[in-house]
């Protein structure tokens, strides 16, 4: 799990630089009444860094929910549920936003937003590693001290922060403003599966295709049965078409690259973060990868 939220901050923190003064024209736009967009961005980002999804979901544009629904969008980015949602957000609430740069044209705004956010790895341990399961386990009473204790750290400077500042678009739709990530510009990646012949496994991608821009993470799950009355050990190896795009596609982790066991008869469910990098050639529409499942009884 501690790599797993690693990875996570990518999706907030990756390529930010220090942040910039805000000048007096910003100021001016600020208390012109422009701010509707600011807010939405920052309900968006907390709710990114909380990893509720479901809510960051209703903050995407309408152009860009065409290619990805929210069942979709959701089990891509792996949510938190239950105590440790609870925790991230409480976390969230302590986000400092300042808008460095907006600049609005045509139903269109393009932020630059800075933020002062809570490192989530630095108080790991914790909250138990972000164990989402040992974490909902936990009496109330215990976990009613796990947020007197994020509270405590924020109130005497104990909690290390993340700096940084990224640029977003945003666009109006009707009398709301919603995030735009140009998906439709984006990369397809189309997941397929090759079996052993010994027919000792089901095996099958509970998302066959998905569409993603450059260094924005994404997950997928693989639904694996044993078919037979034994025991089996299973695991995988990527095939990607074509080739030449292998090394600009990127295995953050894996849940089959070791081998597993699979009980008789038992399905069991694996995931796999893949981040398309920024240096993958222009024009590149799509990508194929390939599951080989190796397996042994």
């Amino acid at each position: 799990m501690r790599r797993q939220l690693k990875t996570f901050f990518l999706l907030i923190a990756a390529a930010l630089l220090l942040s910039l003064p805000v000048s007096f024209l910003l100021k001016k736009l600020w208390h012109e009444g422009n701010d509707e967009p600011v807010r939405v961005l920052t309900q968006y980002l907390r709710a990114v860094y909380s990893r509720d999804f479901k809510q960051a979901y209703r903050f995407v544009s309408a152009e860009d929910k065409r290619l990805k629904d929210e069942k979709i969008y959701v089990r891509e980015r792996g949510p938190f549920t239950g105590f440790a949602l609870e925790a991230a957000k409480k976390l969230s609430e302590l986000i400092e936003f300042t808008p460095a740069q907006i600049n609005l044209n045509d139903g269109r705004a393009r932020i630059v937003l800075a933020f002062k956010a809570p490192d989530m790895n630095s108080i790991g341990a914790l909250l138990l590693d972000w164990d989402e399961e040992r974490l909902q386990a936990l009496p109330l009473d215990e976990q009613k001290k796990l947020l007197a204790a994020i509270g405590n750290l924020q109130r005497n400077g104990g909690l290390e922060v993340i700096e940084g500042q990224e640029e977003f678009t945003l666009r109006r739709e009707g009398h709301q403003w919603r995030l735009f990530f140009d998906w439709a510009s984006g990369v397809k990646v189309k997941f397929g599966t090759l079996l052993p012949p010994s027919g000792l496994i089901e095996a099958k991608p509970m998302i066959k295709e998905t569409v993603t821009q450059p260094n924005e993470l994404f997950t997928i799950a693989y639904r694996v049965k044993n078919l037979t009355d034994k025991e089996v050990f299973a695991r995988i190896t990527h095939r990607v078409e074509p080739a030449a795009l292998t090394e600009h596609l990127d295995v953050v982790e894996c849940g089959l690259l070791l081998p597993v066991r699979i009980l008789p008869g038992e399905e069991q469910t694996y995931s796999s973060t893949y981040v398309v990098r920024g240096d993958i050639p222009d024009g590149t529409k799509s990508v194929d990868v390939t599951y080989e499942f190796k397996v042994e009884p």
